[in-house]
């Protein structure tokens, strides 16, 4: 029953979570922020004061103590692999304490250090997403660092607790227990109050993908976290199972979800697929039971086991739903996915994932509601779960997330530790797995020593899982290399431009307020007021706005830059929205999707966008809402832009006619006639009226005492006819 309870005030809880997330607290939003950010730089006293608060350290530092966390289980994975052919292996470590026992103590250190690395670095990797998606970085970057160091502290404590309790913690130690869950849930609560209050800085954006698994992921750890300490001190045994679902399920696959997202679309260039399979997989994952780490629940009636066993065949459906959906994305750019390190490492746990999801399945569901015969192979599933499919993830946060992190280039042999993982795991994961089926079937049979008969099985996997370790290995190196040695890479938040100059007017203004405007940090900045045209062809027009350039036309803050850089684009080509849209409209389907408008725009040069920046503009044209672009919706809003701006046609045809219809003897007349003209300083050429600004056309004008108003248009023909 109190399973039961335990998921409704879980349901009950994320609907009221997710709906605060995009709806906000109202009045409410700002004192909270104040108190959150309360929290994470003064509560935290002269602790925080140890760590820098520069832009990418938290994510570093989680990704740092989780290669520490990776090297640790690798080396522990391969004396447990090892020991399962020779017991006898470390017996002279005898003389200081060692005494190794039927297995389970080293295999629970491996499970904690393994989960550790994976939850430490699939972190620092989604909080790299998450700040890039938002557009900032984190709310507080030291308070990130310090909790990672904290939650280093926390797993060996806890793993120092279980040796001192002979390793029966979770049994014996019910207050040890409870006073972890409670340390722990505190953690995490300083880590998704600082992950809430960096979205908070998105503005009017949509919460991106990654965003929602790390949110999710951490709402639910806390809620495992606190439950688990309640269950453990009443004697709840439905809510700790609850729990322990929930922090060994949903969290790593959360987390695995948002990374593989995040890298396999940022490294292709590509959205992600399917926004449909996107909502099925957070969804999904959510409601129902993921089919690793599954115990056995003889406490439960028989109907609760029944709904338990429906829940876990509905958690295959998030994790293919997530492995197409990712697989699918890589298919326009594959070759971008080969020639990065963090893309290869994900797609390859992409691919592995369904594999050992079916193989959860079937041996999970033997130790939940069967007779538990199939017990030894659902440990190796487990365990190969986590060093394979987690540890590909891992690597793909650390090859790809962790550079962007430190602002450095990958250095070392990424590549390598990839195919390492990949190979060396799979192959011991076959060989353990053959092992295991075979004793069963022996102890079955009544075959004596059926151990010693299969060493060879233990022996090979046991070679093959070093794959592992020398793929871990090279992988700590190359994260120590990139932060070393790794060449700086600009920021990519406004510090580029392809403005030149920019010229302040009276007025006032910010820092903030020029970036907003493209200007870099690299652009020249002319202060003052001039009425003179510079050797540049630079000129100053007088209006009451605190800023004007007519290098950098003002737009109004409704239209996005990068519709109103496509409406230049296609004015100043002479091409039609019709055009447009025919040559966007790869498929001829007569509507363009995310895919199509992401690719024309990068084709064109105009815009490079993430999968997130084009949704919005989707959002922005889609007026019946139903995710494409057809070409009334289109057409209407580059007219509208057009219109409001006064951005001048001016077609192509015409010029190229001109040209056409000129004889060579007319050229030389037109030659002829020049010379004269320029001795006597008269008016320019139509040729050259058209290469000239707006606001220099003005000027011309002014000097022959014309009219001002009108379109460019309207002033060459004025000025032609004068």
């Amino acid at each position: 029953m109190s399973a039961f309870t335990t998921s409704a005030i879980l349901f009950v809880s994320l609907l009221l979570f997710t709906h605060y997330m995009q709806k906000g607290f109202g009045g409410m939003s700002k004192p909270l922020r104040q108190f959150g950010m309360f929290l994470l730089t003064k509560a935290a006293g002269p602790a925080a004061d140890l760590f820098q608060e520069r832009e990418g350290c938290g994510a570093k530092t989680w990704m740092q103590t989780g290669v520490f966390w990776l090297i640790l289980a690798a080396i522990t994975g391969f004396l447990s692999a090892w020991h399962n052919y020779d017991p006898a292996a470390l017996d002279s470590l005898s003389n200081i304490g060692w005494s190794y026992d039927d297995g389970s103590a080293l295999a629970y250190f491996n499970e904690v250090a393994m989960t550790t690395a994976i939850f430490a670095i699939l972190i620092g990797g989604s909080l790299v997403a998450h700040t890039r998606t938002t557009g900032s970085k984190l709310a507080s970057e030291a308070n990130a660092s310090m909790i990672a160091m904290a939650w280093t502290a926390q797993a060996l404590v806890g793993l120092t607790l279980c040796v001192l309790d002979h390793w029966d913690f979770l049994t014996y130690g019910v207050k040890e227990a409870a006073l972890y869950g409670l340390v722990s849930g505190l953690l995490v609560l300083s880590l998704l109050v600082n992950s809430l209050i960096t979205m908070g800085g998105r503005g009017e954006s949509p919460i991106s993908v990654p965003s929602w698994f790390l949110i999710l992921a951490l709402f639910t750890l806390l809620f495992s976290r606190f439950a688990g300490a309640l269950g453990q001190t009443l004697d709840w045994t439905g809510t700790v199972w609850v729990a322990d679902i929930m922090a060994s399920g949903w969290v790593p696959l959360a987390l695995m979800f948002g990374v593989g997202y995040h890298v396999l679309s940022h490294v292709t260039g590509q959205p992600i697929w399917s926004g449909s399979l996107t909502k099925a997989s957070m969804f999904l994952l959510f409601i129902t039971i993921p089919p690793f780490f599954l115990t056995e629940s003889s406490h439960a009636d028989n109907f609760t086991q029944s709904i338990g066993a429906i829940l876990v065949t509905m958690g295959l459906m998030p994790v293919m739903a997530a492995s197409t959906n990712m697989l699918s994305t890589i298919r326009g750019n594959a070759s971008a996915v080969v020639d990065s390190p963090g893309a290869t490492a994900a797609a390859g746990g992409a691919i592995l994932l369904p594999i050992f999801a079916l193989l959860g399945y079937f041996t999970g569901l033997n130790v939940m509601v069967g007779d538990g015969s199939l017990a030894n192979v659902a440990d190796t599933v487990n365990s190969s779960y986590l060093y394979v499919v987690g540890g590909l993830f891992a690597l793909a946060a650390l090859f790809h997330s962790y550079p962007l992190a430190a602002g450095k280039s990958l250095t070392g042999s990424a590549g390598m530790a990839s195919w390492f993982v990949i190979g060396g795991g799979l192959l011991s994961t076959i060989l353990f797995l053959m092992g295991d089926w075979s004793e069963n079937t022996m102890v079955e049979a009544g075959v004596e020593d059926a151990s010693s008969s299969l060493s060879g099985f233990a022996l090979t996997g046991a070679f093959a899982f070093y794959g592992i370790v020398i793929g871990f290995i090279l992988a700590a190196n190359s994260v120590v290399k990139t932060l070393l040695f790794g060449d700086n890479k600009s920021s990519s938040g406004g510090s580029t431009s392809d403005i030149s100059a920019y010229t302040l007017v009276e007025g006032t203004t910010t820092i903030r307020a020029l970036f907003g405007r493209g200007v870099g940090i690299d652009t020249t900045l002319v202060i003052g007021e001039s009425e003179e045209e510079s050797a540049g062809g630079s000129t100053i027009i007088e209006v009451s706005a605190e800023l004007h350039n007519d290098e950098v036309e003002e737009f109004p803050v409704s239209y996005d830059e990068d519709l109103v850089t496509l409406t230049k684009w296609l004015c100043g080509r002479g091409t039609t929205t019709a055009q447009f849209f025919s040559w966007a409209d790869v498929d001829d389907s007569g509507e363009i999707d995310m895919f199509e408008l992401a690719n024309a725009l990068r084709v064109a040069d105009i815009a490079d966008l993430p999968p997130w920046d084009v949704e919005n503009l989707v959002k922005i044209m889609d007026i019946n809402s139903d995710g494409r672009i057809n070409l009334p919706e289109l057409d209407l809003a580059l007219l509208e832009i057009r219109n409001t701006l006064g951005i001048e046609f001016i077609p192509y045809v015409e010029e190229s006619e001109d040209v056409e219809e000129t004889s060579e003897e007319e050229v030389v007349e037109e030659e002829s006639e020049e010379e004269p003209e320029e001795e006597s300083n008269d008016a320019p050429t139509q040729a050259e009226l058209k290469k000239m600004k707006k606001a220099e056309l003005v000027d011309v004008a002014k000097s022959m005492g014309l009219t001002t108003s009108g379109t460019k248009a309207d002033l060459i023909d004025r000025i032609t006819q004068a």
